[in-house]
C-alpha cells in the first residue's frame, strides 16, 4: 500500500513536470484484455471514498483467485478424513478456471494451483507458507490429493463478478455421498469477513513462528501512525536500529 502511495505521487509528480504521459497501458490491460475500464471511477469520490479499505487481506499464501476454493474447503474440512476422497470439483468463475493444473515444479506455480491450494487446505487445515516450502511440495499425500482436484469455469458463479469472486467445493467420499460448500469471496474481504487487527497479527503469529518481538513492533507502528505529525523515509539500518 506505502508503495502504491509512492508511485502515485511520483506518477503525478512527473506529469506535470512533462516528463511522463499516459501510454495507454491501464486501458489495454484493465479494459481491452480484461474487461472495460471506466476512468472516471478512478477519481470518482476522490478524497471522500478510500479504496484502500476495500481490499482484503491473504490469508492464503497462493494466488488470490485460489482462495475462495481454499476457504470452502476449510469449511468444510471439520470431522473429514482426507483419506476417504476420491474426488474433489471446484468450480469457479471464468478468470479463475485456468488454474487447473495439479502439477507443480517449483513453489510459484504450485501457488497458482488451485488443486494445490484445495489440496493443502483438506491436509493440513491451513494454506500458508510451509504448505508450499520445500520439505513439503514433494509430498506424495499433497501431490495425490491434488490429482484428484478437477478445477471448472460455471456460468452461475462467472455471471456474478466483478462483485463476487465466488466458487464452489464438492467433495465425493468413498461410500458416494458428497459436501458442497461455497464461498462468495475470499475471507478477508472487506464485502464478506474482513479481518480486523487481532485476526492480522493472529495469522502473523502463525506464517512467522519466533517473529513475536518483529509482529508486535509492526502492529504498534500501524496503530501510532495515524497519530504522527510528519515522517520521513529513513535507511534500512535506521529502521532496525
Amino acid at each position: 500500500m506505502g508503495a502504491s502511495n509512492v508511485s502515485g505521487l511520483a506518477a503525478a509528480r512527473m506529469a506535470a513536470a512533462g516528463v511522463a504521459r499516459n501510454t495507454g497501458t491501464a486501458a489495454l490491460s484493465l479494459g481491452t484484455l480484461l474487461g472495460e475500464l471506466d476512468t472516471a471511477e478512478l477519481t470518482g469520490g476522490l478524497g471522500e471514498r478510500w479504496d484502500v479499505t476495500r481490499g482484503y487481506f491473504k490469508r492464503h499464501a497462493s494466488c488470490s483467485f485460489t482462495h475462495p476454493a481454499a476457504d470452502a474447503a476449510l469449511d468444510l474440512r471439520a470431522g473429514l478424513d482426507p483419506s476417504r476422497i476420491t474426488s474433489v470439483l471446484v468450480e469457479t468463475h471464468a478468470l479463475g478456471a485456468g488454474l487447473a493444473s495439479a502439477e507443480w515444479d517449483n513453489r510459484l506455480s504450485a501457488m497458482f494451483s488451485t488443486p494445490f491450494a484445495v489440496a493443502a487446505a483438506l491436509l493440513d487445515g491451513r494454506s500458508g507458507p510451509g504448505a508450499s516450502g520445500p520439505g513439503r511440495l514433494g509430498d506424495p499425500d499433497l501431490r495425490g490429493l491434488a490429482r484428484r482436484v478437477r478445477v471448472a469455469a460455471a456460468d452461475d458463479l462467472t455471471a456474478r463478478l466483478p462483485d463476487e469472486r465466488p466458487a464452489r467445493v464438492t467433495v465425493v467420499l468413498d461410500d458416494g455421498s458428497a459436501i458442497v460448500r461455497e464461498a462468495p469471496n475470499p475471507v478477508g474481504d472487506a464485502d464478506h469477513h474482513p479481518l480486523d487487527e487481532r485476526d492480522v497479527v493472529r495469522l502473523l503469529h502463525r506464517w512467522l513462528p519466533g517473529g513475536s518481538a518483529l509482529i508486535g513492533r509492526a502492529a504498534g507502528f500501524a496503530r501510532d501512525l495515524p497519530t504522527l505529525r510528519r515522517v520521513e523515509l529513513r535507511g534500512l539500518a535506521d529502521l532496525e536500529n
